[in-house]
């Protein structure tokens, strides 16, 4: 038996006092512990348990707080193995010495980025040391108490306190939850895999004792799911029943239980080199087994295409290039196969093949009418169609089945936002919200579509949402020392860092000028290439380079949180112009530029964004869409634009729009921005720029705009020389540059 002297077993649980008993019997069967303990509001003495009494948890926020804060107080051995009623030891043998090498080990999400994938914590190794440093009052819980360990509070736990999180090749023999492994781990968690770790009937008596609530989750109905592809006919007759018993009308139970109870009726399933049941003597293989042949082999695809699907879920490439080949090897015999249909459509949507996913999405959903996930994910693949409309359909038909999907209330949100239904909108958020609040995606949403209706006060509160998103930098901005809520820092140092793109960077360095008026030395972190901008904005004490350690300070803020902590509202913007100013040997380099070519009005011109930005294709343009506008007469041009769209000009066009030379700073960029009549550009850095520098800037904006280019006016309370010009459709954006040329040909020289 192993032996693990140096580690407590411990459940936390008030809801569900059975299971979690189960869960840390089976695990304390297989290994010895320095101790098994229950933490819960029951009272009861255990043989070979060791129950501690403590208050009802009610809620999920309840019970991370509690292990966040309070579990130290239980625990006094170097590590604690924490498990939840649904996760428990599987392979003794599995377990690696080299596992308490770390103060935090769990299995891995696929779903999150490499550098910090580790952490599930339903089954999870956690040492003293790490107990001890969440005791830090800076953490705070932020979603799960996993999440709030392993994501966004890792930089703190690892730079301050010396916190160890496992490898990925660790936690893929510790444990696994969403997808399942290759070879045998130590653990495991999450009621879905329980097809994977008991037998039928084992797991069929389980049933009877899910509560209420588990019977309506996501994860029984899923389990089901998993034993009907496993051939678990008894456990998922059993599962089904349960769903049905807690809601009636639930359709997918009922159909699915249907097919259950007839494989159950059918009797056990026999080996094929088991004995058959009939007494003839002879293998089943050899008797009635040689006349079902058929039937088993309509089973094989079911748990190939289970196979499949965990692979898939996996994430890795060559992962999902075997699950593809298996889904096209199933339809090859099945073509009506309506799963493997749908997901191999998924793969193509995940790949951004549109027009080979949507066929294959549409024909599934319409095979499986009932299957709320099928709606869902032809939803995603017709929004990527710019089909909003018919998106928002399924993405209601979703809804009709599940109405819990936080995903598909999240997904609702972003079609009716697409179509500017902002009121719509944000009531989908709330919806997603109120099931899951901790979905920092469809809070982050919310807040967006707050401020494009100018509700500031709550769109700048939950405007936070966004530093718990990988793709806006999370935790790159959870720094050493205090970080700033508002309170007085009169005559000390503020480090303030600069956060998602230039233009946020240059919009929102405006916030220095109130920092320096209420007596507060501002610091801002940001890159080298905007460092000769932003040291000239009004109440800058200097500039820190993201490039060099960290200086000296007394708290930090990122810049987006300003607005919120300074009370921004729609009548309050600070919107003094200019604010960054450009040195004269930059701007003198600029006219001569202007020098070689005859007088007149210059403009600047930018066409396209970067292009790795979500909605690129709602903002850029490519050159012919924008070449009208050079046939103006009595105007040089001048293009603003960098990277691969620069290689558009075509040359015909070389004596009427001067190129910008390849790898142009930005501070010589701004200078030429500096010295220009207009710019016109649909680019929001340089729409930034322009407007930070006072100069006449016309944006071409998304028919469904960014919260700063509000809807419906065509000028912008942040940047009084700047003008709007919106497309009547989504990127129509020949209308707008039409407009635009009739307004040069109306105006003249700006």
């Amino acid at each position: 038996m192993l032996e693990l002297p140096g580690v407590t077993l411990c459940c936390i649980d008030t809801a569900h006092p059975e299971l979690a008993l189960r869960a840390l019997r089976r695990s304390a069967s297989l290994v010895r512990f320095a101790r098994t303990l229950l933490l819960t509001d029951a009272t009861a003495a255990i043989p070979g348990i060791d129950v501690r009494p403590i208050a009802s948890l009610a809620s999920r926020d309840e019970y991370s707080r509690f292990v966040l804060k309070q579990l130290l107080r239980y625990i006094e051995t170097d590590h604690v193995l924490l498990v939840q009623w649904d996760g428990y030891v599987v392979h003794p043998d599995a377990w690696r010495d080299d596992f308490l090498a770390c103060d935090y080990l769990g299995a891995k999400w696929f779903w999150h980025d490499a550098s910090q994938n580790v952490g599930n914590g339903g089954f999870s190794l956690r040492s003293r040391k790490l107990l001890q440093a969440l005791q830090d009052e800076r953490i705070r819980l932020s979603g799960a108490e996993d999440e709030t360990i392993c994501r966004v509070f890792r930089p703190l736990l690892e730079k301050e306190h010396g916190v160890r999180f496992g490898s990925e090749t660790l936690a893929d023999a510790f444990a696994f939850e969403a997808a399942y492994p290759v070879r045998p781990t130590f653990g495991f968690h999450g009621l879905f895999n329980f097809c994977r770790v008991m037998a039928d009937e084992e797991l069929a008596g389980l049933v009877p004792l899910f509560t209420a609530e588990i019977a309506r989750s996501p994860q029984l109905l899923q389990l089901g799911r998993n034993c009907v592809a496993l051939g678990q006919w008894r456990a998922a007759e059993a599962i089904f029943r349960c769903i049905l018993d807690a809601d009636p009308r639930h359709a997918e139970a009922a159909t699915r239980l249907s097919a259950a109870a007839r494989h159950t009726a059918a009797g056990p399933r026999v080996g094929r080199n088991d004995p058959c049941p009939c007494g003839s003597g002879k293998r089943y293989k050899h008797c009635h087994g040689a006349s079902s042949a058929s039937s088993q082999a309509t089973d094989a695809p079911e748990q190939r295409l289970s196979a499949a699907i965990a692979l898939h879920r996996g994430g890795a490439d060559d992962d999902k290039a075997t699950a593809e080949s298996i889904y096209r090897e199933i339809l090859d015999a099945d073509p009506g196969n309506a799963t493997a249909r749908h997901f191999l459509g998924v793969l193509h949507y995940q790949r951004g093949e549109i027009a080979a996913a949507l066929p294959l999405l549409e024909s599934a959903a319409a095979a499986r009418p009932g299957e709320a996930e099928f709606h869902n994910n032809l939803g995603l693949a017709l929004a990527a169609a710019d089909r909003d409309a018919e998106a928002v359909a399924r993405y209601r038909s979703a809804l009709a089945l599940r109405p819990d999907h936080a995903l598909a209330w999240n997904n609702l949100g972003l079609a009716l936002q697409a179509q500017n239904l902002v009121h719509e909108a944000i009531d989908a958020y709330r919806r997603a919200l109120a099931i899951d609040p901790a979905f920092a995606r469809a809070r982050w949403n919310l807040s967006l579509a707050l401020l494009l209706d100018r509700q500031f006060a709550e769109g700048w509160l939950e405007y936070d949402a966004r530093l718990a998103l990988p793709e806006l930098g999370r935790n790159r901005h959870l720094l050493p020392g205090t970080l700033w809520d508002g309170s007085a820092l009169a005559r000390r140092t503020l480090l303030v860092t600069v956060e998602q793109g230039l233009g946020d960077a240059l919009q929102f360095a405006r916030y220095a000028a109130a920092l320096a008026a209420a007596g507060v030395r501002c610091l801002i972190r940001c890159s080298s290439a905007l460092a000769p901008l932003l040291e000239t904005v009004p109440g800058v004490a200097g500039v820190s380079l993201e490039s060099e350690p960290l200086p000296r300070y007394d708290a930090y803020v990122p810049l987006l949180s300003l607005p919120r902590i300074l009370g921004t509202g729609p009548d309050t913007i600070p919107a003094s112009v200019p604010y960054i100013t450009i040195a004269e040997e930059h701007r003198a380099a600029a006219r001569a530029v202007f020098a070689r070519k005859p007088p007149g009005r210059r403009i600047g011109l930018r066409w396209a964004g970067n292009p790795a930005y979500a909605n690129d294709r709602n903002r850029s343009m490519t050159f012919s869409a924008v070449a009208p506008l050079v046939g103006v007469e009595g105007t040089a041009w001048f293009s603003l634009q960098d990277g691969e769209a620069a290689k558009q000009l075509a040359p015909q066009v070389s004596d009427r729009v001067v190129p910008l030379p390849a790898g142009t700073p930005l501070v010589d960029t701004a200078a030429l921005v500096a010295e220009l009549d207009l710019i016109v550009t649909s680019d929001t850095a340089i729409a930034h720029l322009a407007g930070a520098l006072a100069k006449p800037v016309w944006v071409i904006v998304p028919f469904a705009p960014d919260w700063r280019w509000e809807l419906g006016r065509d000028d912008s309370p942040w940047y009084p020389t700047m003008r709007l010009f919106r497309p009547p459709r989504p990127r129509d954006f020949a209308s707008a540059v039409a407009q635009i040329r009739r307004e040069l040909e109306r105006v003249g020289a700006p």
